[in-house]
């Protein structure tokens, strides 16, 4: 797979999801598309503050380790422990606007200061052979002002940054909350088409309310690749769908099949620091539009950790064959 292919199909970063045991699950949907951790702040792996289980993963390869923080040589140092556990990428980002990440001085903040983080670019460079790519956004605030986007990729991809990850809007440092910044500012894919015409060398990809099959075809034709996000928790055998498209080859993925394989997964990798719930609250999705999946899903989210022997239980609930009986109302593909 060349580098370009590689990005063609990217899930994002992001809180409460992406952990190691969703991006197995994931990896079993789609063999092809890119996916990355959660973004982890460079301080927290240096004090090792919950970090350990962040750093791990399940060699569900490619993955690209997202990091953040205000201070290049703190960055450079986190790489220096990142590179012991094999990833692929070193991502930085550049485009959370919570409150966390302004009071650290790190994610969206940093837009206005691409001096800074191509300083830190340079210093992570120093200490790892991994690619590094960006992910930004289009800009801070109300302010839209395209030469403020076209100055960050400038000065950042000067300091051999190649791929870029752009969600399509600007981030609000003030008044919203992280939620509402995934959807109140408006979107612009514009902006995203013209940085790639701008910079045809880079590999930009598009990222931001993207939940449409035939939407993505479409981006596919401006940009290089395209990054999933919040459609991906709710229906992530879109990403085998769409890997059928760009790779014909591509098998169709079974449900049952691999509900079944996660539960192996399960079995071999839960340990006493973890709850069930940290494994079966990634399977809710898989039983949306299916006979009782309020129940079901509320089951695999909560109510499984109060069972004597959750793991037999799972077992006995996913080898039911009314629980996988569509309801008829729901359709877990979207393509309009």
């Amino acid at each position: 797979m060349d580098m370009k292919d590689k990005y063609k199909l990217c899930v994002a970063p992001m809180m409460g999801h992406t952990d190691r045991h969703f991006r197995f699950l994931l990896r079993m949907i789609s063999k092809k598309s890119m996916l990355y951790t959660e973004m982890v702040a460079a301080n927290s792996i240096m004090y090792k503050k919950d970090s350990h289980s962040k750093l791990m993963h399940s060699n569900e390869k490619p993955v690209g380790f997202q990091v953040a923080g205000d201070e290049p040589k703190t960055l450079a140092d986190s790489v220096k422990i990142i590179n012991k556990y094999d990833y692929d990428e070193i991502n930085l980002n550049i485009g959370c606007p919570s409150k966390r990440a302004q009071a650290g001085g790190f994610g969206a903040c940093q837009f206005d200061n691409p001096e800074l983080v191509a300083t830190a670019v340079r210093e992570i460079s120093k200490v790892t052979n991994l690619p590094i790519s960006v992910k930004t956004r289009l800009g801070l605030n109300n302010n839209s002002n395209y030469n403020d986007l076209y100055n960050f990729i400038n000065v950042v991809s000067n300091e051999n940054v190649k791929v870029f990850h752009i969600h399509a809007r600007n981030a609000i440092l003030k008044g919203i909350n992280p939620r509402k910044n995934r959807s109140v500012p408006q979107i612009n894919y514009e902006w995203v088409y013209r940085i790639k015409e701008d910079y045809p060398s880079l590999i930009i990809i598009i990222n931001g309310e993207i939940s449409l099959i035939k939407d993505i075809i479409l981006h596919l034709d401006k940009v290089d690749g395209v990054m999933i996000g919040r459609e991906v928790c709710n229906n992530p055998f879109i990403l085998n769908d769409i890997e059928r498209l760009i790779y014909p080859e591509t098998k169709v993925s079974n449900k049952q099949d691999i509900v079944k394989l996660y539960l192996e997964y399960i079995i071999n990798n839960i340990n006493k620091y973890e709850k069930i719930t940290d494994f079966t609250k990634h399977l809710a999705c898989f039983f949306k539009g299916t006979i009782g999946s309020k129940h079901t899903r509320a089951y695999m989210c909560h109510e499984i950790k109060y069972e004597k022997n959750p793991i037999r239980k799972l077992e006995e609930l996913i080898n039911k064959e009314a629980v996988w009986q569509q309801d008829g109302l729901e359709s877990n593909i979207k393509v309009m």
